[in-house]
C-alpha cells in the first residue's frame, strides 16, 4: 500500500494540471485512500463522482476530479485514490461548506460511504512544474 500510495502523489502532480491547464502553479486538492466495499464496483465510483461533478456545476465551482488506480507494482484490485482539486482556497472551502455543512452533500456522501471505506484522507496542495502533455 506504501508504494501504490508514493505512485498516487507522484502521479497526481503530472496529471491534475492537464484538465486544469494552469502552467506553473499551485492548488490545493483532497486525497482519499480507499478500498471498494464489497458488492461495489469502480462504476459505483465514478457515479458518485459524476454526482460530485453536478453538485460542482450547480453552485458554479471550479473544480477536479481524478480516480487513480494501479496497473503495476504493489496491486490491489479494490484499492484507489480519489483526487479533488479546487482553483484556489477560497472555491475549496466554499465547497466544504456547502457539501458536508450545509446539507446540500449528505445523499451524495451517504452513497460514497456505502461505496468505498477510505483508511485516509489528506489535503495537499498540487503543484505543476511543467506540464508537456497538451
Amino acid at each position: 500500500m506504501k508504494l501504490y500510495k508514493i505512485l498516487i502523489v507522484g502521479i497526481l502532480t503530472f496529471i491534475s494540471f492537464n484538465t486544469l491547464a494552469q502552467q506553473n502553479s499551485t492548488v490545493p486538492a483532497e486525497i482519499w485512500m480507499c478500498e471498494l466495499n464489497q458488492g461495489y464496483s469502480m462504476d459505483d465510483v465514478r457515479k458518485v463522482s459524476s454526482d460530485v461533478q453536478k453538485f460542482a456545476k450547480q453552485n458554479d465551482m471550479k473544480s477536479g476530479q481524478w480516480i487513480f488506480t494501479t496497473f503495476m507494482g504493489d496491486m490491489n484490485p479494490n484499492g484507489f485514490a480519489l483526487m479533488t482539486a479546487w482553483t484556489d482556497f477560497s472555491t475549496m472551502g466554499n465547497g466544504f461548506q456547502d457539501f458536508f455543512l450545509g446539507g446540500e452533500g449528505d445523499k451524495i456522501f451517504s452513497q460514497w460511504l456505502k461505496v468505498a471505506s477510505c483508511s485516509e484522507r489528506n489535503l495537499v496542495l498540487v503543484e505543476n512544474t511543467f506540464n508537456s502533455m497538451n
